[in-house]
């Protein structure tokens, strides 16, 4: 194989090596936001939950504050009693004792219905905190993840860098702009492999006498349509 052509090949394996790690780098504060995003949600739910929850407990204490008031009525109402003098004025303050005593009634329904409420929304507001929770404990362990992953792919792209960089030297300087401007102008792949007369960089057939040129490996060839560098492999039984 012609050495310039071999230096190119491994010189593409580098740099899509490199270009794949830089996209894997790329999705890192991504991935970190899309848990972000979730606890952002469980929380708003564990709020919405406790804002219903404290706004009930308000009428509990103000249903709770009323029947005081109602019980304190009732029983001046029934102080008042032995004060009365005639059977008309007995029967309107029984009336209103009466009257009194259903508001009480219908008073204690309400704290009784509001404190069944308040236990249920207790359970899910419970149910909510232990998923904020859950959700928190997991940002801490993908942020610890990502932070691990994203020092190892930086650690191996500067490997990969180092070994470019020892190859570059090795590549004519003319062949190495060619190369580069192809990197550019081909979405990173300057060089590419060719299989049943077809360039597998732009996939569109290969002239029968340049394909068979291109399988000996002696020169720097490029494809017809696409320009990218191309090279054969011998597939190995």
């Amino acid at each position: 194989m012609n050495e310039q052509l071999r230096l190119l090949i491994r010189l593409q394996e580098i740099d899509s090596s490199i270009l794949s790690i830089a996209e894997k780098i790329e999705t890192l504060p991504k991935r970190l936001e899309k848990v972000k995003t979730s606890l952002k949600e469980v929380t708003a739910a564990f709020e919405k939950v406790k804002a219903k929850y404290e706004e009930l407990n308000k009428k509990r204490k103000s249903y709770e504050f009323d029947l005081k008031e109602i019980e304190m009525r009732i029983k001046k109402l029934k102080e008042r009693t032995k004060d009365i003098k005639t059977n008309k004025e007995y029967e309107a303050h029984l009336r209103e004792i009466e009257a009194t005593e259903k508001d009480k009634y219908k008073v204690e329904e309400e704290i009784l219905s509001t404190m069944e409420a308040l236990d249920i929304l207790m359970k899910e507001l419970k149910d909510a905190e232990m998923k904020v929770k859950k959700a928190e404990e997991n940002l801490r362990e993908e942020e610890k993840a990502l932070e691990d992953e994203g020092k190892a792919l930086h650690s191996e792209m500067e490997a990969h860098k180092v070994k470019r960089k020892d190859l570059v030297r090795e590549v004519d300087e003319e062949i190495y702009e060619r190369y580069m401007v192809l990197m550019k102008t081909r979405e990173g792949i300057a060089v590419a492999q060719t299989k049943d007369e077809l360039c597998l960089g732009c996939y569109t057939n290969i002239p029968p006498q340049l394909y068979n040129d291109i399988k000996d490996n002696h020169n720097i060839l490029t494809c017809c349509y696409c320009n990218r560098i191309l090279y054969y492999k011998a597939e190995h039984s």
